[in-house]
């Protein structure tokens, strides 16, 4: 190839490596420091992307004092993929500040000409935290930017260095208002490992796990800053009124401190690990009753919600099927609502009907859409009118119940190809009159006998039959409604029955070396068994409860600690969840084995 030709190339892809850059938007943004320590520096940052300009100035924070900058940063990247070419350049701005004020500080918006247009940043926040209440006085040090600092190894880590605490984001709800519940670890030195010894159940409620991302903030809290972490956020619908109480659990927590080492022309600093025990803290969340009286129509809807409805198709014939479907769109308590009752008109048979939820959290609450599809099929022509159903819910920003309406469908039924006119008329006498059966005439000659019946031997036979049938019905009957009444004999009956088959479960998933389904299957074994054997609902299923049970069927010591420390391991698991074949195979056994020392147990009369 001559050299004519590799510069022509050359010359090419930089013209498109230019041209990709030109027409790439260029935007700007603030990239905000985060929560800051009072008398701390600290940087904020402007960030032109896919442009060239000056500098902007520096805005005037309140409680702040600058200090100096901008200083410049640029970055420019270059990627290919399937032959496609792309490039972007990033300026950043950094100014510098002193945090002077605790309190809220507001970041303006910012303006920068690039490429012959201003480009604006979106205004911003962000929080200036007061000092340690005990910095004065020689404290530890406080938590910011880039100020970490090791405990001593002999420093005793207090329960105001580390604290895992619950809290909820409002205080007073209505039943069936979405909470947020979010569990925090508070701490002033670095942490390893947490492992959940107590968990928190969350009793009253129906609970959503949300993701978190297990970022770290700072945050003050008692007089003190703490680097923070979320470990656990749970959207909650509470079920009833009253002061509903939920605690942290209890957590095992490995830190790292330091320690000093002389070791004779110099010192140095070596980790070390102790293991310590958060304290359970609780949270109360008040959770008024819906207002009385309660509209008719009402099922426990609370949120905000629309609704329609549709009818495809709407040209119905006989003995065809059509979908008749009623839409809920909102926010609210959105998955745990009911299929409307729905009356469709005598003459169109009603199918068991379709339930289709799709749903996702959206900042505090569960928004999406609940759709219900039932299926008709018209027995006969004529004209009907399927009726509106109204949609009632509670609206708690408004303190107030809403009636939706929906339309009423005025449809023509044509008459089906295998429509039988006389057929069609039986029906209209069954859809009114029910105390009149039909005439079924039938070409058969009656047959007429020589003798009386109840001469006969077979009369007086099938007499007996049909008395012997009659008591054994009787009885039957009687042992199927002692059999209703007894819940928990039904439920100690199929308790062995279910934990075996999750235990084959759990086995399958262990030899395919499925470890965290494994521990979920296992897990659901054991709470099974423990609540059916025991006759404990799931939501008192807690080791005080456990253990006072079994101490009731005469369970002995060893047996119980068993039980409880397969269901810790269980629990312990999600957050551990790297463990050897031989492990998870001497936890399977334990678990079989604790089910079968249980199985032959009853309860001390």
């Amino acid at each position: 190839m001559s050299n004519t030709k590799i510069r022509t190339i050359f010359l090419v892809a930089v013209m498109a490596l230019c041209a990709a850059t030109c027409f790439a938007q260029a935007t700007f943004k603030v990239i905000t420091p985060g929560n800051v320590v009072e008398g701390r520096k600290f940087s904020l940052t402007f960030r032109l992307t896919n442009g060239e300009g000056n500098a902007p100035k520096a805005p005037e924070l309140e409680g702040c004092t600058y200090l100096y900058g901008p200083s410049v940063s640029t970055m420019q990247s270059t990627e290919v993929v399937n032959g496609h070419m792309s490039s972007s350049t990033t300026i950043d701005y950094s100014f510098i500040y002193s945090a002077d004020k605790s309190g809220t500080v507001n970041v303006p918006a910012v303006s920068i000409s690039a490429g012959g247009k201003t480009l604006s940043s979106k205004a911003a926040t962000f929080k200036i935290l007061p000092p340690d209440a005990n910095s004065a006085a020689g404290g530890h040090s406080q938590p910011g930017a880039n100020n970490r600092q090791p405990a001593e190894a002999s420093h005793h880590i207090s329960a105001d260095d580390l604290l895992i605490r619950i809290s909820f984001n409002k205080t007073h709800v209505y039943e069936q208002e979405a909470v947020i519940a979010t569990i925090k670890v508070y701490t002033t030195t670095d942490i390893t490992q947490i492992m959940p010894k107590k968990q928190p159940v969350f009793e009253g409620f129906l609970s959503e796990e949300l993701p978190v991302s297990f970022e770290t903030d700072t945050e003050h809290y008692n007089g003190r800053n703490y680097y923070t972490a979320v470990l656990k956020r749970c959207l909650l619908y509470p079920q009833k009124s009253g002061r509903l109480t939920v605690n942290s659990g209890q957590y095992d927590v490995v830190v790292r401190t330091y320690e000093t080492v002389n070791m004779g022309y110099f010192v140095t600093r070596r980790p070390v690990q102790q293991t310590v025990t958060t304290n359970s803290n609780q949270a109360t969340l008040v959770v008024e009753a819906l207002p009385e009286p309660r509209p008719a129509g009402f099922n426990g809807a609370v949120g905000n919600f629309s609704v329609s409805t549709e009818l495809n198709p709407e040209l119905l014939r006989t003995n065809e099927a059509a979908t008749y479907s009623y839409i809920i769109k909102g926010t609210g308590n959105i998955k745990y609502l009911s299929a409307p009752e729905v009356d469709f008109p005598a003459g169109m048979d009603r199918y068991t009907p379709k339930t289709d939820i799709a749903a996702a959290v959206s900042g505090s609450d569960m928004s999406g859409t609940f759709r219900v599809d039932y299926t008709i099929v018209p027995q006969e022509p004529g004209k009907f009118t399927i009726p509106a159903t109204p949609f009632v819910y509670f609206n708690p920003s408004e303190k107030k119940y809403v009636t939706l309406d929906t339309r009423p469908y005025d449809v023509n039924v044509a008459k089906g190809a295998s429509t039988s006119v006389a057929g069609a008329e039986q029906r209209a006498i069954d859809n009114t009159i029910t105390d009149i059966r039909h005439i079924h005439t039938s070409p058969e000659k009656p047959i007429v006998s020589g003798g009386m019946l109840f001469h006969s031997v077979w009369y007086w036979l099938a007499y007996a039959a049909v008395v012997a049938l009659l008591v054994a019905s009787i009885l039957g009957y009687r042992r199927t409604l002692r059999l209703r009444a007894d819940v928990g004999g039904r439920r100690l009956a199929r308790a062995n029955r279910v934990a075996m088959k999750r235990l084959r479960a759990a086995r399958g998933f262990m030899q395919s070396g499925k470890s965290e389904e494994f521990y979920q299957e296992l897990a659901k074994a054991m709470w099974g068994y423990v609540s059916d054997k025991l006759g404990i609902p799931p939501s008192q299923l807690l080791r005080d409860n456990i253990a006072a049970r079994m101490a009731d069927y005469g369970v002995g010591e060893n047996d119980t600690q068993s039980v409880l420390d397969v269901l810790d391991e269980c629990e312990q698991a999600r957050f551990t969840p790297d463990h050897s074949a031989a492990e998870v195979s001497a936890l399977y056994e334990r678990a079989a084995a604790a089910i079968k020392n249980l199985e032959g147990v009853k309860k001390r009369q």
